[in-house]
């Protein structure tokens, strides 16, 4: 069916006459008479029955009625948010931030962002570098901001932000905060916490290509929860400095890549919203590469 024809029965149905239905909806009566017989045909029956000058809805056309108004309604509030999203009126935009990712400047983005667009709404994911790429190719994030993976897909247009530096996290009684680790050998001995599915890959290969291998016992959702269970005494973690907050002593590796490249990516080739275009380009204006305090 079609949304004019819909619209016509609509209007027949509240007037009851097909004379006045026409008048309304600017179109000839047998303009009219035709759209709704094309949709009683696909229907497979009579919506209206005409009595002399009385017009009634049939059976049919009464159960009908409710669903094609639905319809209609729902039809004319995507036709009206079209607009608006032509307008910038509204512009929806989904942004995904790795779980290790802590940066002032994210917020200073998103202060302009709201300033300049009336119509700005935030869909704000985290999650892991990983699960955040992931999101992004299958289409339900336009934006993502992630440690820069090991193996990134093809089709990923990134932008550099800033790089972070990792280092060991412990409690102040460790060994680590008394002499950091020099010899890779001694990490095996630790029970470790991963952070957000990112932190550990990264020390496995450090101490990988080293000849050593770590054992990952804890997982941790987030900075917060990394912090807790190391002062609880469930192993060390592994984490940006700049998370590294007091009473966590941060301990840097004496061997290996600590140092790992933020990034602003977008699956390639796809088309970028208003909302995702102007975050791009206030993100390439900002400062990154000044260090915030945790």
């Amino acid at each position: 069916m079609e949304m004019h024809q819909v619209r016509y029965f609509l209007a027949a149905a509240r007037l009851l006459n097909f004379t006045r239905a026409a008048i309304e909806c600017h179109v000839s009566q047998p303009s009219l008479t035709k759209a709704i017989q094309k949709l009683e045909d696909e229907f497979g029956a009579p919506l209206f029955r005409r009595e002399r000058a009385r017009t009634h809805l049939t059976e049919v056309g009464k159960a009908m009625l409710p669903h094609l108004e639905r319809s209609f309604e729902a039809a004319e509030a995507a036709k009206q948010m079209a607009r608006s999203m032509g307008r910038a009126e509204i512009a929806p935009l989904a942004l995904g931030v790795a779980r290790t990712v802590e940066h002032g400047a994210l917020e200073r983005v998103l202060g302009e962002l709201g300033g300049s667009l009336a119509g700005l709404e935030l869909a704000l994911s985290s999650g892991s570098s990983t699960e955040l790429i992931e999101l992004a190719m299958a289409g339900s994030l336009d934006l993502i901001i992630i440690e820069m993976p090991h193996e990134a897909p093809e089709r990923l247009d990134c932008w550099p932000l800033f790089v972070d530096a990792w280092c060991v996290v412990t409690r102040g009684d460790h060994r680590f905060a008394a002499a950091p680790p020099g010899d890779p050998a001694v990490l095996e001995d630790e029970a470790w916490i991963d952070l957000a599915g990112d932190g550990c890959a990264r020390l496995a290969r450090i101490a990988g290509k080293a000849g050593a291998a770590i054992v990952v016992r804890h997982q941790a959702q987030g900075a917060a929860q990394l912090r807790q269970m190391v002062l609880a005494g469930l192993g060390c973690g592994w984490m940006p400095r700049n998370l590294a907050a007091p009473p966590l002593v941060p301990v840097p590796l004496a061997f290996g890549e600590t140092e790992s490249a933020v990034v602003l990516a977008s699956v390639a080739g796809r088309r970028r919203s208003v909302a995702a275009d102007a975050f791009l380009r206030a993100a390439r204006t900002q400062d990154w590469t000044m260090s915030v305090p945790a």
